[in-house]
């Protein structure tokens, strides 16, 4: 076991960088990264942020980015959450033997009823005769056009684009609990592109373009990492 901080510091130090040389190769707030040098994770934004930032200041150090983030699960896993089990069982009302007996002769005798007042007493009503049909003349045939084939609608993906720099991003399914579908950094000229609905963090915003088609997706020009849903 090593120390996840301590490694970092040195490994800065030995490169002759300061925290803010270390923040301009990483894009990375510097107190973040003197909170990951210091081993306090708690100072982060969350769990999810700790292991992703972690991996870029150890890849921008040229160290072993999967060993540093395997080191911090080893410490800080994270407790499954459990599924609510219900107290109750939920009882099904049966409907007894007698009730269904009970329906069956209401409905008959309201029948019977019914038959007496629409038929005269002493007189059997003759069932009617079917009239007869008679031949429709031909009608001409008329051939139908086939209807006009249905475009599919096509939803414009999402589509972010490094122009300024590079940024890191984490892309999730739906929100912000949704499953991982991209995460690490965009380098500047590079382009992702994502079916919406997803949930995207941005770590510099001011690196990127987002659009969803012939639309920008974001929000004002801002120093701090976003959150999009699109």
């Amino acid at each position: 076991m090593f120390e996840i901080g301590a490694s970092l510091a040195a490994a800065r130090k030995g490169q002759s960088l300061s925290i803010a040389d270390a923040e301009r190769l990483t894009l990375l707030r510097g107190k973040y990264l003197e909170a990951l040098e210091a081993d306090d994770f708690g100072a982060l934004p969350g769990r999810t942020y700790a292991r992703a930032f972690l991996r870029t200041y150890a890849d921008a150090l040229g160290l072993d980015a999967e060993q540093f983030v395997d080191e911090f699960d080893a410490r800080y896993s994270q407790p499954e959450e459990e599924e609510p089990v219900p107290l109750f069982k939920p009882r099904r009302r049966r409907i007894g033997t007698r009730l269904v007996v009970v329906l069956a002769l209401v409905a008959a005798l309201l029948g019977a009823l019914l038959w007496s007042m629409l038929t005269p007493a002493g007189k059997v009503n003759a069932p009617a005769q079917p009239p007869v049909a008679r031949a429709a003349p031909p009608h001409p045939r008329v051939a139908l056009a086939p209807p006009p084939p249905t475009k599919p609608v096509v939803t414009p993906a999402l589509v972010i684009r490094a122009k300024g720099g590079p940024c890191w991003l984490l892309v999730r399914r739906g929100g912000p609990g949704g499953a991982v579908l991209y995460e690490g950094t965009l380098e500047q000229g590079n382009v992702k592109s994502f079916i919406p609905r997803v949930w995207v963090r941005l770590g510099a915003p001011w690196n990127v373009v987002v659009r969803r088609g012939a639309h920008v997706v974001g929000s004002a020009p801002t120093s701090n990492p976003i959150n999009l849903t699109a």
